[in-house]
């Protein structure tokens, strides 16, 4: 009889168990690259600007398994400066849709909070912010869509000249591919991960190079 073979069973367990994870995350990371690969090249095979942001926004939510996004972009052509919803999507509310819509680049908001200090903001729930937030979350948004953000990545986006162009905005990091609800959100969503701030802001400096090269473009094409 081999007293070490209940040790050694124990062993080989742990260590499939080890590999196995191992695995998968050698297989999430191939994946991560695959699409980021792809987000690359077509930097230069799209020229519509709606077109390249809605990409990207399916991208990078698919990336860190976000229910919703939007990207703003700031509007300082009028006297009252705007950041605007450039586009959006909700995996659990897909017919409604905030495109179009503008708020007033203060600080009151999360959006122009991001946009006028240049700080990222990773909030793991926007309706218990810390009391000395200078920010808050518009509960507005939720009610017009009937919907429920809870976390939220906001990093801005920076043109050459380090000043911020716009925002990209994740709402709900979800365990599970399921529509978020008010009885669920609780139960399904986490807050944003280091990595997910990384990619975020690798692909917030990418869309900003975009549309920078956008607008040289038009200028180019005028003169």
């Amino acid at each position: 009889m081999n007293p070490d073979l209940g040790w050694q069973s124990e062993t080989s367990k742990n260590l499939s168990a080890s590999t196995s994870q191992l695995l998968e995350q050698l297989h999430d990371y191939r994946c991560l690259l695959d699409d980021l690969l792809a987000f690359s090249m077509s930097l230069s095979s799209t020229n519509d600007l709606r077109d390249f942001l809605e990409s990207a926004l399916v991208t990078t939510r698919k990336m860190t398994a976000s229910d919703a996004g939007s990207i703003y972009l700031i509007d300082r052509s009028t006297n009252v400066h705007t950041v605007c919803f450039e586009v959006s999507q909700n995996d659990s509310q897909p017919e409604r849709s905030l495109v179009n819509f503008a708020v007033p680049l203060n600080q009151d908001s999360i959006v122009g909070y991001v946009a006028l200090t240049g700080e990222i903001l990773n909030l793991s729930d926007v309706h218990q912010l810390p009391d000395n937030a200078r920010y808050r979350h518009h509960k507005t948004f939720d009610y017009d869509i009937e919907y429920h953000t809870r976390s939220v990545l906001a990093v801005p986006m920076l043109d050459s000249q380090k000043r911020t162009i716009g925002v990209f905005q994740l709402i709900n990091r979800k365990l599970q591919d399921i529509s978020i609800t008010k009885d669920n959100v609780q139960e399904i969503t986490l807050t944003y991960s280091a990595l997910d701030e990384k990619l975020l802001r690798a692909i917030a400096c990418q869309i900003s190079l975009y549309i920078e090269r956008s607008h040289l473009l038009k200028q180019i094409s005028r003169d």
